[in-house]
């Protein structure tokens, strides 16, 4: 059994975490080390068009794992996908925030299985946050067999080098033994988090910033001129940039709540 994937490119709009993975890839082909294996276009045909679904069928991929080898484009790939993921003893699937929004870099699992709770530590990024997931993510699916599977989210789609930077360094120090070292710092868990959408189309201006502490019932923007509040307090993990919004498609932040342990 092999030991780590890594993979990217699930979502063909998110071209940072793709770079990313390629970094990353080439990191570990210069090295030799068999036991990792970094697919940093997994919706290959999605990257190159640039859009988040599979053009051959419009099906979001990470939605639909473990996939069916006799369905669609996207349904097959996941298909193919997730019994190579069967082979690893861990998982790294990496994302990035979309058009016009951002986000800190953070690790999304389901933290309520110690192994995940484990591998969030192991690599060494600040900020891990409770999710049970939708059915159909390849880290929800993996992880259900018992596997260490974790998202990393940093950046927006196209921009935001310092974050993805953070998420190359920590995913290469986890990697490779003699990788520069990143400043150890510890992981700080979430039990919740929600994505703010209000139901309102219009235009978005925020004031606050992703990385920030929030108050219950604070402003963090202002859709139309009216305020938009939280109804907790916690960490702003990601934010939309200023601009038109729609509720059909984004949201306007997203905000974590500290776990008490």
């Amino acid at each position: 059994m092999k030991k780590t994937l890594v993979t990217a490119g699930i979502h063909g709009s998110e071209i940072g975490s793709v770079l990313t993975a390629r970094e990353i890839k080439g990191w570990i082909e210069s090295r030799d080390l068999p036991d990792v294996e970094v697919i940093p276009e997994v919706n290959l045909e999605a990257v190159e068009n640039k859009q988040r679904e599979n053009p051959r069928d419009e099906k979001d991929l990470n939605r639909v794992f473990p996939g069916n080898e006799d369905g669609t484009r996207s349904e097959r790939t996941a298909h193919q996908l997730f019994q190579k993921a069967k082979d690893f003893e861990r998982v790294i699937d990496l994302h990035t925030y979309g058009k016009n929004s951002w986000c800190v870099p953070y690790m999304l699992t389901d933290l309520e299985k110690d192994y995940n709770r484990n591998f969030c530590e192991k690599i060494g990024l600040k900020n891990a946050v409770q999710t049970g997931g939708k059915e159909g993510q390849l880290f929800i699916e993996t992880s259900k067999l018992g596997i260490p599977s974790i998202i990393i989210e940093a950046g927006g789609a196209e921009r935001y080098r310092d974050e993805l930077e953070k998420v190359k360094d920590a995913v290469l120090s986890f990697l490779i033994e003699d990788y520069k070292k990143i400043q150890e710092e510890e992981t700080i868990f979430y039990c919740h988090y929600e994505r703010l959408s209000p139901e309102e189309e219009g235009f978005f201006e925020p004031k606050k910033e992703a990385g920030e502490e929030v108050d219950k019932g604070e402003p963090i923007g202002l859709l139309n001129e009216k305020e938009v509040r939280t109804d907790f307090a916690g960490f702003i993990l990601g934010m939309k940039t200023t601009g038109k919004y729609s509720p059909d498609d984004e949201s306007v932040a997203a905000v974590a709540t500290r776990s008490s342990s």
